[in-house]
């Protein structure tokens, strides 16, 4: 079941990349971070009260948050510290380069997480699970290669190495998921919810602080709808990706390399929206992915 989740999580985190760069693109980045979370909280307040109020129905449900003690808490504003500073990295980047260069920079994520799996968590995938993630971080990095140089040559190396900061810290963030669900067996909606509350507040306290008095200096804010569909996105994604590594037999190994198969969405969604991309020098990766996908999954 935890190998479904992941795919489902990867098809909606595809999605999310896609709503992503339409909402950043010659946009305000601050305060669309502050609105897409607080629209993602939004989504999960109705499992907050239902869990409160209602919790039998809840966990019938399987979408019980529970009450947690302060120091859970605490753990969860570190987990939002983190988050937050790969999604800054990630927006900027994502800003300034086409979704076809930048997804697969930020697909790199995986490569750091399966190092911390198998050294930190002790984690020993079979022969056929090792093959695929195998075949898909080479695959990735294949994507990785022929996006670039696809990719302007004006384009300042800057926001390549935000991308690449922003997979760092996305992997250490993956880890410190595996802790929270696995180690400490939070709920995952506990998880979700209270981290998108913290981070609100972050990302509120940031725009105030940085984008607010200098706002007719900077990029202006638009609103747009797909800023509220970032954090709907994420809920869906994020619940399942939760659900599949909060599973005691997940393998974070696994559940990254899958999750991470959202390229394929977001090459999608870039070559229809965005007019970006060669799908003939992306013919080998995405064959690679699928094959190693289908590795795993056996």
């Amino acid at each position: 079941m935890w190998l479904l989740l992941s795919l489902i999580s990867a098809f909606f985190l595809g999605m999310y990349d896609v709503s992503k760069k339409h909402a950043v693109n010659g946009n305000a980045v601050f305060p669309v971070l502050f609105f897409s979370t607080t629209s993602g909280f939004l989504c999960t307040l109705p499992v907050l009260l239902i869990s409160h109020f209602s919790p039998g129905t809840a966990q019938k449900w399987h979408i019980y948050a529970g009450t947690q003690p302060p120091a859970d808490h605490l753990l969860i504003i570190a987990k939002s510290v983190i988050v937050g500073t790969s999604w800054v990295l990630s927006y900027f980047g994502l800003k300034h380069l086409p979704i076809t260069v930048a997804s697969p920079l930020r697909a790199t994520a995986p490569l750091f997480t399966v190092l911390a799996a198998v050294t930190l968590f002790g984690e020993r995938p079979t022969v056929l699970q090792t093959g695929g993630i195998a075949l898909i971080l080479v695959s990735y990095f294949l994507y990785s290669l022929s996006s670039r140089k696809s990719a302007s040559s004006k384009t300042p190396v800057i926001w390549i190495l935000f991308m690449i900061f922003s997979a760092i810290t996305g992997a250490v963030s993956a880890g410190f998921d595996k802790f929270l669900l696995q180690s400490r067996a939070m709920p995952p909606m506990f998880v979700l919810a209270w981290f998108l509350f913290y981070l609100s507040i972050i990302y509120g306290c940031i725009s105030m602080i940085f984008w607010f008095p200098q706002r007719k200096k900077l990029t202006p804010l638009s609103l747009r709808p797909s800023i509220g569909l970032i954090g709907f996105l994420l809920v869906i994604a994020d619940t399942a990706y939760m659900n599949a590594l909060a599973d005691p037999v997940a393998k974070l190994a696994l559940v990254s390399a899958i999750r991470r198969s959202n390229v394929l969405i977001s090459f999608a969604g870039g070559m229809l929206l965005f007019r970006e991309g060669d799908l003939g020098k992306k013919a080998i990766p995405f064959t690679g992915i699928i094959a190693g996908l289908i590795l795993i999954m056996i």
